[in-house]
């Protein structure tokens, strides 16, 4: 079989607005990691510069461009992505999230991309009817809008109803094989272990989790709770656990670019989010045989099998969290099914090998379409 030229394969460019570490940044570092290289050609182009996983992506032979986004109204960098789009004449086009999805799918436009492709990752609670106009406008000159679960699929049919059709699900993936491997490291430890991670934003609610464990410590007294992340709120939450009285009990860790490990040493893992998409952090816990707490958000129960793989509680009700990390700390046998449930589930619906193939396909498909139009 003769192999693919670089003429022959297709070039995608994907947009986004940072290359931090977040749900979004690491799928798509996983995607490019995994996508075949004789077929597709991927380039990722950052609107900010820098961000953790930018070394990620190059590691990988990833190519990086930075477009160098500064202000949130920042014209001239509207006008370097246009020039970077110009000048990469991509086959296909991918953004991410409301500023890539707009700026770069009028790029996309500008340059006549010939297929453009717009992801939605939550429920995005902020957006204002504003913003979902512009998704629908934009809406009418995209191929497809992928999202990452059927719950955030759901969300915009209601909000973007006029395009509704383009709506298509893509959930995400966790490596099954790489997380299968023995861990470099495992905790020697005389304590249990509660474990939160995430951007310590307002949507990831860590306040209730803090809050939480204020209530378990009153009843249980050999417990950690480890926040893996780094955020605007990180004094903030500081302060509350000062405030709380728990600071020998909570962990702030700080960004890790690794998640592996300090799963591996928990005894529970915990989602407090306000509002979602489909979780990384659960897949990943899930995966190494954890069981999880996890609000009623996003798309939770379509992973979370409330009583068998884990807990589904209310979002901001701190009383149920503590609640149900004392169930499960409690009884180990119980906790122990749990994690088998919930490995067995992920593996069987979540492989990233499964994430990797649904886009090549879809890939494909759009491609030929273009070229029965052009024919």
């Amino acid at each position: 079989m003769i192999a693919k030229t670089k003429v022959d394969m297709k070039k995608i460019c994907y947009v986004i607005g940072t290359l931090g570490i977040g749900g979004t940044e690491r799928q798509l570092l996983r995607l490019c990691r995994d996508i075949d290289k004789n077929r597709f050609l991927p380039v990722v182009i950052s609107l900010r510069c820098g961000g953790h996983l930018k070394e990620d992506f190059e590691k990988y032979g990833i190519r990086v461009i930075e477009v160098g986004k500064k202000y949130k109204i920042d014209f001239l960098f509207f006008l370097r992505l246009i020039h970077i789009l110009h000048k990469e004449k991509p086959d296909i086009l991918q953004t991410f999230m409301f500023t890539s999805n707009t700026w770069g799918r009028i790029a996309g436009l500008l340059c006549r991309v010939p297929v453009i492709i717009a992801c939605e990752r939550s429920t995005d609670k902020w957006k204002k009817n504003h913003h979902f106009f512009i998704d629908i406008i934009l809406g009418f000159f995209t191929d497809v809008i992928v999202c990452n679960c059927f719950t955030v699929k759901k969300h915009y049919e209601r909000k973007i109803r006029p395009v509704a059709g383009k709506l298509i699900v893509i959930p995400n993936g966790v490596e099954i094989e790489d997380i299968e491997k023995p861990p470099e490291f495992v905790a020697q430890k005389k304590e249990k272990i509660v474990l939160t991670a995430g951007r310590l934003s307002p949507e990831k609610g860590i306040q209730y989790f803090i809050k939480g464990a204020r209530i378990v410590l009153s009843k249980i007294k050999n417990v950690k709770f480890i926040i893996v992340g780094d955020g605007p709120l990180r004094e903030n939450l500081e302060r509350l656990v000062y405030e709380c009285g728990i600071k020998d009990n909570v962990i702030f860790t700080g960004y890790q670019k690794d998640m592996k490990d300090f799963i591996t040493m928990s005894d529970v893992v915990v989602l407090p989010s306000l509002w979602e998409g489909l979780p990384n952090i659960l897949l990943e816990a899930m995966a190494l045989k954890k069981p999880v707490i996890a609000t009623d958000v996003g798309g939770v129960r379509e992973i979370v099998k409330n009583g068998e793989s884990g807990f589904i509680v209310c979002p901001g009700c701190p009383d149920e969290i503590a609640d149900k990390i004392i169930n499960i700390l409690s009884d180990d046998e119980a906790s122990l099914k749990m994690g088998e449930n919930a490995y067995r589930f992920v593996k069987e619906n979540f492989d990233i090998k499964k994430m990797v193939s649904s886009y090549e396909f879809l890939y494909e498909k759009l491609l030929s379409r273009q070229q029965h139009k052009k024919g």
